[in-house]
């Protein structure tokens, strides 16, 4: 790459002259090849300062001048020999003709100037941009990472090990976690799946300064020395959290493309599309979980300013937050005196206690508003000078309730006013009114006599009042929210203050209960932008059957079966609608015990609609991963409310944990919001501040619960006194303002009151109890420790789910112990790298992978690629060019139901007898596996269908910036990581050109994965047998004595020898057979079909490849050869015994005698045919006896292919040998018998698989181990 000429004034200094000329030197730099103490200590120190120093350089100089000008840079040899060679041709004759040596360099200057101007005349290049591009292939290449791999960021750091720092850099990826340090000479790396990690710690401490613990099932990862560790550790928690989350949903990492365009004004360059696309979620999720928004909706971008407050007529001091879709606001600050905001200088002066975005709800003075732009009517300008006390730069936003929100002291306010312009015109109006809702009591929707008819509020149907009969805590109630809406707003747009929280506390009335739980959870957006999505769930899943729909019928009659609403049919429908509907729109939740209760208190104070969008809050977006089959995010809060309790009651934490406690009460009362351990009537005072507040609430009652009855639980001896204190006292909680009629309520958890009568508690005490006690806890603090544990929750799911994998296989396979353990480990890895870099796609059915109906071993399967590439690697079968036709093979063997997957049961099978069976269980896979049709073959190894797998496209994963990072060159993976030479490699020499190198790399790597084509074969076998010199009959007996030179004899003689032949291998077949007879082995022969002759000469090929590079393979060659020729004569001999049509016994011997005839001639053609290669006659004699025996395979396999391209001697169809002969013949043969009676150990081989990307660049360095 030519560069601008700058001076240098030490030429020599670091670097090494591999070539010069009266006007240039070619210099490499110290450490990148060679040796020495200098090349060590300049390699060493580039890597740990992360040198982005180019290995390779051209400088300018003249004999007389000191000083050097530096005219090309490039990363690797070919490069900058290409630039060097274009100097020697283009410049060298040119510069010989000044007399000067001045011009000469004036001339060299401005014509390397004009190069560097034309190789960048599309834009100047950023340094930032080529940097992280340098540090993007340096990581590609030094952990053997295909491109799908995004490198997110890299940070210096050291490891430590026993007890010393190695230092070097941390790369951080989608999916790995990966160290490198190249220290005097010695490599050190590590990659670390996240999905491995099982804890992350961040620690401060003497020994290690600003460290970060990486936990793994197998050791232990500290780093430390981070210049930045705060940064790296959110970054390591946030890429670990997705790594479980994949781990639960079996998702890969998809980029947002549309964040270049949201955060390109406010990012770096150097920043990777991955890292902003991180950041950008991270943000996104907090921006959500505050304004309560749907999971879909992202943040574009925020901004100081001021809101002109008119319930108390002042500015309010916070951020405004833009998406497409709303228009949020959050205060920051206490309300500013309205003397003081009188300009923005005085605002800026002005000393205010700023608080976190997301505001702790007891902030007085809170304000919080959300205006969704469907409401919204008009947006424009105040003119400052008429603005007045309004405030400068200001902007009105008008609703469609006549409402007007001022923004003010906007500091970009025409490119706010242009972003929200455009996203209003994309806004889509509502085909109906709005959605606003200002009675749920409305009677059961109008509907044709066709259609289903949807439930209002089940109150209003079973429990109607006139306002004559509510109680004077009721009225006083409604009358405090009318005039609380009356000075705030009512509905989506209403301003949300302390005074709101206020309210809420004291608890809701029954005629504004649905519509605040509505408001508040954020359902009210989901379902006015999803106009009639519910009518047709319903539609859809009627009278559909779906795994949830039987586990929902059994539990429809126990929920809340005290209320009247459920003792009707009218209720019981209203409630199997609204679970089916769920459990249509979100299969991979489906129903789950715990929503049933849930689902009948929504549809008690909300219409049947409306309770649906409830229920998705509360299982998508408040209460996440609750309601899944394993329950995830219960068990995840199950931790950190452990976690609070050692907090906040230390001394009843230990106690609990004795006592084994926390387990059973915290599941139940999370999952049910409380609704199964106290009286309904209670539980929904809870659920008020449960919408309002989110997810803290529930861990602050539930501290709240232990606190008030730690003494008695400090005293239980055992679980069951425990429970019964905690029972009893949830049991007596009262509602002292319910308007609903006292039910007895039955609890789950305890089947009988305890006989001492506990003093009632009233829910409103216990909820205010919560917030003065633990009002301090927030949902942030909620959210770090989620995930925190999350890590510990899903690797303690995944480890229980191998163990029931383990169980569930261990009687199909004769892998036990620790090799079935790796054999998992690995099969799993597989099966998740495709996940991640979309090397196949999943069949539609693997997201309900943890349906407890399915077997455990059916969790993960895996398509033909990535068997084979485990089968190549692992089997010993796989050698030679037809391994990949024995992978394909075997796989259409395992594939029973032909969906082109095969699952880990199937896989330990045939790997199991492969390597663990006896002589009997191998050759009888071996002979099963070539019964296989062969249209069966074509359809899997034809180009058109490489991969048997779902035909859907891919979806695109690389946002712009990521395309111009990863995708912008031509060149191809391999390529990229070539580019760069890293310090350590060895020099390549001037003759040796890049294809050398990856050919070398390349046999380094797994065996090559591609189908040999027959022809192929039939090459290797000439070659075989053309190193022979001359090649046995097909006939000839074991000594290999007998030679091509008997085929001259008459036919009559030839006959004569092959039946004196046979008759001597028939008697050992025979003897062996009777021996087989006598053992229990009957079954092993049993409904085994018979083989063809074309099967036969196919599987005689595998084994010849079978035995390629074998310490024994002459021997085998000559045993194979020996039995291959006996049993294509037995099958002759014994047609007359299996011919299923009349044919006399004269004319099936001609037939035998015309075929065995036809083989000899093939063999005479063949000889004929390698006696004309001039190679032969060179060759020497004692080669040609220890390549005898491959020649008579050699001669049988060519004999057998010309046999079926000639018309006269295709493969015969009523040929056949039975496996009891096959097996037979075998056992005559020793080495044979040898080689399939070996077992093979696959820890070792698997070992070497899942460590392939740790493999040093330097035959003298020593890889640091993982773990």
């Amino acid at each position: 790459m030519w560069v601008k000429p700058e001076e240098v004034l030490l030429a020599n200094a670091l670097w090494v002259t591999e070539r010069a000329n009266p006007y240039f030197v070619l210099q490499r730099r110290k450490g990148y090849g060679g040796g020495g103490l200098t090349g060590l200590l300049v390699g060493t120190l580039d890597t740990v300062m992360d040198s982005k120093t180019p290995p390779y350089r051209i400088l300018h100089q003249t004999p007389a001048s000191e000083i050097s000008y530096s005219v090309s840079v490039a990363n690797n040899r070919a490069e900058i020999h290409k630039d060097w060679e274009w100097i020697e041709q283009n410049m060298m004759e040119t510069l010989g003709s000044f007399e000067n040596e001045e011009d000469a360099t004036e001339f060299v200057k401005c014509k390397i100037e004009s190069m560097f101007t034309h190789e960048h005349k599309t834009g100047e290049v950023d340094e930032e941009v080529e940097n992280y591009k340098t540090s993007t292939r340096k990581f590609m290449k030094l952990f053997n990472m295909p491109k799908e791999e995004k490198l997110v960021n890299q940070y210096s750091c050291s490891l430590w090990k026993n007890n010393i720092p190695r230092q070097g850099w941390m790369y951080l990826s989608v999916n790995h976690l990966c160290f490198y340090s190249f220290l005097m000479g010695k490599e050190a790396k590590v990659i670390i799946r996240w999905t491995d990690i099982t804890k992350l710690e961040k620690g401060n401490n003497m020994l290690f300064p600003e460290s970060i613990k990486v936990s793994t099932r197998e050791g232990e990862f500290v780093f430390s020395m981070l210049l930045r560790s705060s940064e790296t550790f959110r970054l390591m928690e946030q890429l670990a959290n997705m790594a479980m989350k994949q781990l639960m949903q079996e998702g890969g990492f998809e980029e947002d493309k549309s964040i270049v365009d949201r955060t390109k004004k406010r990012t770096p360059k150097r920043m990777s599309s991955i890292k902003r696309d991180l950041d950008a979620r991270a943000r996104s999720d907090a921006f959500r979980s505050a304004f309560c928004l749907p999971l879909d909706e992202k943040l574009d971008g925020d901004t100081d300013c001021v809101l002109w407050t008119p319930f108390n007529k002042q500015h309010v001091w916070g951020r405004l937050y833009l998406s497409s879709n709303y228009i949020c606001f959050a205060s920051r600050v206490d309300i500013v005196e309205q003397s003081m905001v009188t300009s923005q200088r005085q605002v800026r002066k002005r000393k205010v206690r700023r608080e976190h975005p997301i505001i702790n709800s007891q902030v007085r003075d809170l304000v919080i508003v959300v205006i969704p732009l469907r409401e919204v009517v008009l947006v424009e300008k105040v003119d400052n000078a008429a603005s007045g006390e309004l405030g400068t730069d200001s902007l009105v936003v008008t609703t469609k309730g006549k409402h007007n929100f001022i923004f003010s002291q906007l500091p970009v306010r025409e490119f706010i006013l242009q972003k929200l312009s455009d996203f209003l015109s994309r806004v889509e109006e509502p085909s109906d009114k709005s959605p606003s809702r200002q009675n749920s009591t409305c009677e059961p929707e109008s509907s044709a006599p066709d259609e289903i008819q949807f439930q209002p509020a089940l109150v209003s149907v079973f429990h109607r009042r006139n306002s004559d009969e509510l109680s004077a805590r009721e009225t006083i109630k409604e009358h405090l929210w009318n005039v609380h809406f009356s000075e705030f707003g009512r509905g989506v747009c209403m301003y949300r203050t302390h005074k709101t929280q206020e309210l809420i506390l004291q608890g809701l009335p029954e005629k504004f209960r649905g519509e605040i739980w509505m408001l508040f959870s954020g359902a009210i957006n989901e379902m006015a932008t999803n106009k009639g999505y519910y009518r047709n769930l319903v539609e859809q899943s009627l009278g559909k059957y779906t795994l949830a729909s039987d586990e929902i019928e059994r539990d429809l009659h126990r929920s809340l079966p005290e209320h009247p609403a459920f003792q009707s049919d009218l209720g019981i429908s209203a409630l199997r609608r609204v679970l089916t509907a769920y459990a249509w729109r979100n299969p991979t939740i489906g129903y789950c015990q715990a929503m049933n209760i849930v689902t009948s208190v929504l549809l008690l104070y909300v219409s049947e609609e409306e309770a649906f969008w409830l229920l998705t809050s509360i299982c998508e977006r408040l209460l996440p991963d609750y309601y899944n089959t394993k329950v995830v995010g219960a068990l995840i809060d199950q931790n950190v409310f452990k976690d609070l309790i050692n907090e906040n009651l230390p001394a009843l934490h230990q106690k609990l944990e004795d006592l084994g406690l926390l387990s059973m009460i915290s599941l139940s009362w999370f999952l049910t919001i409380f609704l199964s351990v106290m009286p309904f009537n209670c539980a929904v005072s809870i659920m008020d501040c449960f919408f309002y507040d989110g997810a803290r609430v529930i861990f602050q009652v539930a501290l709240t619960i232990l606190d008030n009855k730690q003494e008695e639980l400090l005293e239980a001896k055992e679980e069951g006194e425990a429970m019964t204190v905690l029972s009893s006292y949830l049991e007596n909680i009262t509602n002292k303002d319910s308007t609903m009629p006292h039910i007895a309520h039955t609890s789950s958890m305890c089947g009988s009151l305890a006989e001492k009568k506990e003093p009632s508690v009233d829910v409103a005490v216990l909820i205010d109890d919560s917030y003065r006690k633990y009002g301090h806890i927030s949902n942030q603090d909620i959210d770090k420790l989620r995930l925190k544990y999350r890590l510990q929750v899903v690797q303690h799911i995944e480890d229980s789910t191998k163990k029931n994998v383990l169980r569930s296989v261990q009687t199909h396979t004769l892998f036990k112990g620790k090799e079935l353990d790796d054999l998992f480990i690995l099969f799993k890895e597989e099966y998740l790298t495709s996940c991640y870099w979309r090397t196949s796609q999943q069949p539609a059915d693997m997201g309900d992978k943890f349906d407890p109906s399915r077997p455990y071993y059916e969790m993960y399967k895996i398509d033909f690629e990535q068997f084979k590439t485990m089968y190549l690697s692992l089997s010993p079968w796989a050698s030679g060019p037809r391994a990949g036709h024995l992978a394909l093979r075997t796989f259409k063997f395992l594939d029973d139901n032909k969906d082109n997957m095969i699952n880990f049961k199937e896989f330990v099978y045939v790997l199991g007898v492969v390597c663990k069976g006896d002589i009997t269980q191998k050759l009888k896979l071996l002979y099963l596996l070539h019964q296989l049709s062969p249209h069966e073959l074509e359809d899997m190894a034809s180009p058109s269908s490489a991969s048997p797998v779902s035909t859907k496209t891919e979806s695109p994963e690389s946002a712009v910036e990521a395309a111009d990072f990863f995708d912008s060159d031509a060149s191809s993976v391999d390529a990229l990581q070539d580019e760069i030479v890293l310090p350590g490699d060895p020099v390549e020499e001037d003759g040796e050109t890049q294809e050398e190198s990856q050919d070398t790399q390349s046999k380094e790597e797994l065996p090559s994965t591609e189908l040999i084509p027959d022809q192929d074969n039939n090459k290797k076998a000439d070659s075989q047998g053309a190193e022979g010199g001359g090649s046995q009959n097909v006939g000839g007996g074991p000594s290999g004595d007998v030679g091509l030179d008997i085929l001259p004899k008459p036919e009559e003689e030839v006959t004569a020898e092959k039946e004196a032949e046979l008759q001597e291998s028939l008697k050992k077949m025979y003897a062996k057979k009777r021996e087989l007879n006598r053992s229990d082995s009957k079954a092993e022969f049993k409904d085994v079909p018979r083989m063809s002759q074309a099967q036969f000469i196919d599987m005689w090929r595998t084994l010849y490849d079978m035995f390629t590079d074998n310490e024994y393979e002459q021997q085998l060659y000559h045993s194979i050869a020996t039995v291959g020729t006996l049993l294509l004569e037995m099958g002759e001999v014994g047609k007359k015994f299996y011919l299923q049509k009349s044919v006399s016994e004269s004319s099936t011997g001609e037939n035998s005698s015309t075929k065995m005839e036809s083989l000899s001639e093939d063999v005479e053609q063949l000889k004929m045919e390698e006696s004309k290669d001039p190679s032969n006659s060179t060759e020497n004699q004692t080669k040609e006896d220890s390549s005898s025996s491959q020649s008579e395979l050699s001669q049988l396999d060519e004999s057998s292919a010309a046999g079926a391209r000639s018309s006269y001697s295709k493969p015969d169809s009523d040929w056949s040998i039975s496996f009891e002969q096959m097996v037979a013949s075998v056992l005559t043969e020793q080495p044979l018998v040898t080689y399939f009676e070996k077992q093979c150990d696959m820890s070792e081989a698997v070992a070497k698989m899942r460590n392939r990307r740790l493999i040093t660049r330097q035959s003298s360095h020593f890889p640091e181990k993982k773990k």
